[in-house]
């Protein structure tokens, strides 16, 4: 074999790995990068910079894919800014908001709505129903499923509190709007729950109020009827006769006058427009003076009315006016409810941070159960006897608002047959 042969095979191995080299070079190197860069396209990164010459076609698709990456994050930043935005708007609601879809699983709600019905865990991903048990919720997913329109319906809901697993109803409006594809079929909807449970409260008082001044005011007026009707059908019944008329009368209508001040009181206090004309009292002298002018009317009674003020009890800042009339309506009620031969005390003294005054009687005492009612208006623990006695049922309410006025708080305490202490706490002005 000739000499040279070994070495021409060894030329044409060498000139066919270059071959193949410079293929793999021009031909599988572009498709490497290009599979790199849709698998950071596809992982949500931006694929480097496509690097290779020589090939137009290759550098054309590169291109492209970094322009579709570049798109992708600006969607991606888009979508992150506005994910953002709603999450702003719909933590700050103070409505609650669910989002179901079609076949009512729960796809979002804010922490308002989680707030609302005391949801402890996420109910993302189960059917309205199955979350909230509220059959009144269903029926309206239902009817705007049914009917594709918005469905606006006030519900009330039992719900667990801090009383307990069936606390006292709450109220809400609530409005379903459907979520529409482009060809009309509901896909979902929005719920917006309203918590109006506190102006039903209030509508609740105000008609409590309303009826109860309408039986107040319906006593006085049958009686002042009768009596001028008596007077008219008999115009010759005797002088003796004519003044009891005009003395139960006169009665009544005191009773009456005592009722429309204290309606116009407590509607002063209760526009909170009422101006206090606020003074620093020195309680000893205040509150001696105060117990002179009532020691009268406890000795009819043959009550002993007692003092008990720590003379080192600070300035109290208040309206003089305000604490004369609170203490009158308290003293008033403690001589009216103790018997002859009881006892009804003032005290006042420093607790800490407050200002304490106090107004005990030895008297009938109060129900627990009207306890916690004493305060609000025209209640009655005994309503024919405390009428009997002058009550309007408004006095307690007045006290409660004019403590509020000056930062203050009033409780009661009560023993049946034993007594009442009614503690009134100040803020401390030093």
């Amino acid at each position: 074999m000739p000499e040279w042969i070994p070495y021409a095979i060894a030329a044409i191995a060498v000139a066919i790995a270059i071959g193949v080299y410079l293929v793999a070079w021009k031909y599988l190197g572009p498709w490497r990068q290009l599979e790199q860069m849709v698998n950071d396209l596809a992982e949500g990164k931006r694929p480097g910079s496509f690097v290779f010459h020589g090939a137009r076609r290759f550098t054309r698709v590169a291109l492209s894919l970094e322009k579709l990456a570049d798109e992708q994050l600006r969607l991606k930043r888009q979508m992150s800014e506005e994910e953002f935005n709603l999450q702003a708007i719909l933590s700050n609601m103070a409505e609650g908001v669910m989002v179901v879809d079609s076949n009512h699983v729960i796809r979002l709600v804010n922490a308002s709505f989680m707030k609302l019905f005391n949801l402890r865990s996420s109910p993302l991903q189960q059917t309205a129903l199955a979350a909230l048990r509220e059959a009144s919720v269903e029926e309206v997913l239902r009817a705007t499923s049914q009917t594709g329109e918005t469905q606006s319906r006030e519900i009330s809901i039992h719900g667990a509190d801090q009383t307990g697993p069936m606390g006292p109803p709450r109220y809400f409006a609530l409005s379903s709007v459907p979520i529409k594809r482009s060809d009309g079929q509901v896909s979902g909807m929005v719920v917006v729950l309203h918590d109006i449970t506190r102006l039903r409260q209030l509508e609740d008082v105000r008609r409590d109020f309303v009826a109860n001044l309408s039986h107040e005011l319906r006593t006085p007026l049958s009686i002042f009827r009768g009596y001028v009707e008596n007077l008219i059908d008999a115009p010759g019944m005797s002088r003796k006769e004519r003044v009891g008329i005009y003395q139960i009368m006169e009665r009544h209508s005191l009773r009456l006058n005592a009722l429309l001040e204290d309606l116009l009181t407590l509607a002063r206090l209760e526009s909170r427009t009422e101006k206090l004309d606020l003074g620093e009292i020195e309680l000893p002298l205040f509150l001696q003076r105060f117990g002179r002018e009532w020691a009268g009317k406890a000795d009819k009674k043959k009550i002993t009315l007692d003092l008990d003020v720590d003379p080192a009890v600070p300035l109290l800042l208040a309206d003089e006016f305000r604490i004369e009339q609170i203490l009158t309506n308290l003293l008033d009620n403690a001589i009216k409810f103790t018997p002859e031969g009881g006892r009804v005390g003032i005290a006042a003294r420093q607790n800490e941070d407050r200002v304490e005054i106090r107004v005990e009687d030895t008297g009938i005492g109060i129900p627990l159960g009207d306890l916690k009612h004493i305060f609000e208006r025209f209640y009655r623990v005994e309503k024919a006897r405390t009428r009997e006695k002058g009550g309007t049922g408004l006095g307690l309410s007045i006290v409660k608002h004019i403590m509020a006025l000056h930062g203050g708080t009033v409780e009661a305490k009560s023993e049946l047959g034993k007594g009442t202490a009614i503690i009134l706490r100040f803020p401390a002005s030093v």
